[in-house]
């Protein structure tokens, strides 16, 4: 017969065999027909065949082929599986799917996980993660380690930390062991918008069982930032509770905290800067948009790994873009107002902003937001409880001292009470629950600063900065708000300052090496980065970091583009 390749053809059948061989297998189960074990749990009876057991389980396999006594066997008996999750365990054997739901998971995880089925067990595992909520992620995490479901557990102490002030608040909470309290409240990722809501969280956990728990107060109030906390929220703790005035370790504690306000120099510790870290400290910083030339603006965003003195690009605005603010609210990056750019004809066009977007670490874009009531640009934006405020700033015509905020939950700006002044070109950063307003042009060059207390929806100026500036950097850290470059209306600068609230003073630190304008300035581990800028001959893409403890710098790697008047923040 002719053997030339046209005469013969090799037959892929493997999907049609594979699914009807296992149909044939599962109808001579249902049939009890050539099954050669019967497993039992109590008085159900389960018929099944040991080669198909041993081909989706190690565990199987082993208690089959090995040396144990149930190779000869033709019946196996399981005491500490649940008949329920071991039928869902055949099945799937027979058929490749498995039903899990919220009244089977918890029999049918564990069964997977002693029969060593990774399949079965990994979709547990995901539809557990599914279903992650403040109720139950306090459970969910302690069953995942007592199965060794790493991922399982990682994503729901993950989900504890990011939405600590709900889960405070239930039954599963209020039941952790003071050891379990201790080292949730220890993490630095708790997403808190305040100190306060971590201190009220231990307060609600003792007064659940108020025989028992007081005799922790003292070790779990290591736990608490209290340096974080203001000054007037320690006076009125000290005098409302109890519990702390009757403790020397906790009065001792809060002492230590009020001598971090009051006392400037107990802050330049190791053990202090332990404790004035805020959570979810961020990690990286990222600098949008900017000018790199006369009539060149920016619409790419960058961002900087400390870990590997490194920057990478991100996803590029929706236009190009100079001047504008951002800020970090709930771990999304917030790009607000500025002045946008196109050229049309070969003319240069320019349009000062109301524009907000926003832009998604997981997904890598950026979507736009309810747009303010005001155009602004060279404004002034900060975080506080969790609002997004815009202050100041040039609409095009006017300085402005308009102030609005906007409100992510219900998705609205509204406005607030008004500066004392008219700022742009200004810096705004906050401190202790305040906003602070600080330097800028309005129409003239100022050093002066207000500082707004939302409690009372009102401003009032404060001592003024050494220096006027215009287009600087600013940090908030170890109690200290620092303001770095900018311009004066006669020179570039490159003097730094600090103010101290509590004492409502500005004090000279260490100058940076060179005088720049146009600069961004961040804060991340206590280091104060400051970013690009323009020297007065060019614009520049080099970073410098401050060091408050030695009141050094040191050069750190220049972004990708040079950039000034340019967005920055750590995130």
């Amino acid at each position: 017969m002719d053997q030339s390749p046209s005469s013969y053809m090799l037959a892929n059948l493997t999907h049609p065999h594979s699914e009807q061989l296992l149909q044939g297998l599962n109808l001579l189960r249902q049939h009890c027909e050539l099954c050669d074990v019967i497993l039992r749990v109590g008085d159900v009876k389960i018929h099944a065949h040991k080669v198909v057991l041993a081909s989706i389980s190690p565990y199987f396999k082993a208690m089959f082929t090995g040396n144990l006594s149930e190779k000869e066997n033709s019946e196996v008996e399981f005491q500490c599986i649940d008949e329920t999750a071991l039928q869902a365990i055949v099945e799937y054997a027979y058929t490749g799917t498995v039903f899990i739901s919220q009244d089977t998971v918890e029999s049918l995880l564990p069964a997977a996980n002693l029969l060593q089925i990774k399949l079965v067990l990994k979709e547990c595992c995901t539809f557990l993660e599914s279903q992650l909520d403040p109720g139950n992620c306090i459970g969910i995490s302690r069953f995942a380690e007592t199965y060794g479901c790493d991922d399982l557990y990682l994503a729901a102490n993950k989900y504890i930390c990011q939405n600590f002030e709900e889960v405070s608040q239930t039954e599963e909470f209020f039941e952790l062991s003071h050891t379990e309290l201790d080292e949730i409240i220890s993490n630095d990722c708790l997403n808190v918008v305040t100190e306060e809501s971590v201190f009220y969280a231990l307060e609600s956990w003792i007064k659940y069982d108020i025989q028992e728990r007081p005799k922790y107060m003292a070790q779990l109030l290591h736990c608490v930032r209290l340096p974080l906390l203001s000054v007037k929220f320690l006076t009125r703790l000290y005098e409302a509770n109890q519990l702390i005035r009757d403790d020397h370790t906790c009065k001792h504690l809060l002492n230590d905290a009020l001598k971090y306000h009051f006392m400037p120099e107990h802050r330049f510790s190791h053990q202090t800067e332990l404790l004035t870290r805020p959570r979810c400290a961020p990690k990286v910083l990222c600098a949008v948009g900017g000018k790199t030339g006369l009539f060149a603006t920016l619409d790419s965003v960058e961002m900087y790994f400390p870990q590997t003195d490194s920057w990478t690009g991100l996803a590029p605005l929706s236009s190009p873009r100079y001047e504008c603010g951002i800020a970090v609210v709930d771990q999304k990056l917030y790009v607000v107002g500025g002045i946008a750019t196109h050229v049309r004809q070969g003319i240069n066009y320019r349009k000062h902003e109301n524009l907000v977007e926003h832009w998604n670490p997981e997904t890598n874009k950026w979507t736009s937001l309810e747009r303010m009531n005001e155009s602004r640009s060279t404004l002034g934006v900060a975080v506080l409880a969790g609002e997004l405020y815009a202050l100041g700033g040039y609409d095009g015509e006017n300085y402005l001292r308009s102030v609005e905020k906007y409100i992510p939950k219900v998705k609205e700006w509204q406005p607030v009470a008004p500066m004392v002044k008219t700022r742009s070109c200004f810096a705004a950063a906050v401190l202790d629950g305040m906003i602070y307003a600080i330097g800028g042009y309005g129409p003239a060059h100022m050093n002066s600063v207000e500082c707004y207390d939302p409690c009372k929806d009102s401003w009032e100026m404060v001592a003024p900065m050494a220096d006027k500036r215009i287009n600087f950097g600013v940090g908030v850290m170890l109690g200290f708000i620092f303001v770095v470059g900018g311009h004066n209306g006669v020179s570039h600068l490159q003097s730094v300052e600090r103010y101290d609230p509590h004492q409502n003073q500005w004090t000279l630190c260490r100058p940076m090496n060179d005088p720049r304008t146009g600069v961004g300035a961040a804060i991340i581990d206590n280091y104060l980065y400051v970013v690009g800028g323009h020297s007065g001959s060019s614009y520049l893409n080099i970073m410098q970091r401050y060091d408050p403890i030695s009141d050094a710098w040191s050069d750190c790697a220049g972004m990708l583009s040079c950039r000034c008047n340019f967005g920055l923040t750590a995130f």
